[in-house]
């Protein structure tokens, strides 16, 4: 069954990495590739013998969120220099508009998301590293860490779906384009599906 749910988490994820594609534009590319590594962690945790350990994957993805989170700092802020060096007419006020939900958390979700799949596959592994692993967890502090892993993916989990909920409300209250609420909502069921396999 575990198997089976985590086979049936890649058809939602492909849909939302298909969805990062389309919705391409200069300044996304961290995203694009981020996405199709992200899937191919999946597909080779599902399809086996697997061609790179599930920690390693988990280390892979790791790193792509950082980098995701930090070209969206680097943008943002010379976007914000862009803003501040336009000059408006003399006493009329700024127009102020309130950013949807995905072009506040949009790149967050993005991280998060790549941290809570890595985790989630490395959960899911079944080479022998992870079997390493497990047999530390029998003996000494090794079952502390287990918990405690268990506890911090849960939680981010949880952190992934709310915020998942939040910007796919948003973005059908606002009735944005359907492609980033696409985007979002199929990797928010790709997450659950991932979860429900581990439990």
């Amino acid at each position: 069954m575990t198997d089976l749910l985590g086979l049936a988490a890649i058809v939602p994820a492909s849909a939302g990495a298909c969805c990062t594609v389309g919705a391409w534009r200069p300044g996304r590319a961290v995203d694009v590739v981020a996405a199709v590594v992200m899937v191919a962690a999946m597909v080779d945790g599902a399809f086996g013998p697997r061609v790179l350990p599930g920690v390693l994957w988990f280390v892979v993805l790791a790193l792509l969120a950082v980098v995701v989170a930090a070209v969206h700092r680097v943008q943002s802020a010379s976007g914000a220099s862009g803003a501040s060096g336009s000059v408006g007419r003399p006493g009329s006020a700024p127009a102020v508009r309130v950013a949807s939900a995905h072009a506040r958390f949009g790149r967050l979700h993005a991280a998060l998301g790549l941290l809570v799949m890595g985790a989630l596959g490395v959960g899911m592994a079944h080479d022998p590293g992870m079997s390493g692993m497990a047999g530390v967890g029998v003996h000494g502090h090794g079952g502390a860490v287990a918990m405690t892993w268990q506890v911090v993916l849960g939680g981010l989990t949880v952190g992934y779906l709310l915020l998942t909920a939040h910007m796919v409300r948003d973005g059908i209250r606002r009735r944005t384009r359907a492609l980033p609420v696409v985007e979002t909502l199929a990797m928010g069921i790709a997450v659950a599906v991932m979860a429900a396999a581990m439990v």
